[in-house]
């Protein structure tokens, strides 16, 4: 069982979404929690939405905002999130500066 998860690399000079994480196993089960962690703070006017959904479609879109992150929020390098859907995603919707790869770390 694996305790990590690792996102796309976040390229912040461009907005979109990434492609969704696939959770729902032990330590990401349904409703559980988990920390999120940036190797650095979000870069310049950027914002980030985290996005969850119960089935990962795309089209039409089953994705919900669940945080809104911004540089400010990000500045610690770990963020909590609580109540984890089946998939999470990013998605830049300021677009900003710098590129990173944050990782979802399960908490037991």
């Amino acid at each position: 069982m694996t305790m990590i998860k690792t996102f796309a690399a976040v390229n912040m000079a461009s907005t979109g979404a990434l492609a969704g994480l696939k959770l729902g196993e032990t330590p990401f089960q349904l409703g559980g929690n988990a920390k999120l962690y940036f190797p650095a703070a979000i870069g310049g006017a950027g914002v980030i939405t985290l996005e969850g959904s119960p089935d990962g479609k795309t089209s039409p879109s089953t994705y919900t905002t669940i945080r809104t992150l911004n540089a400010a929020q990000t500045a610690g390098l770990w963020v909590e999130l609580t109540d984890l859907p089946a998939y999470i995603r990013m998605n830049v919707t300021t677009a900003g500066t710098g590129t990173f790869t944050p990782t979802l770390h399960g908490v037991q």
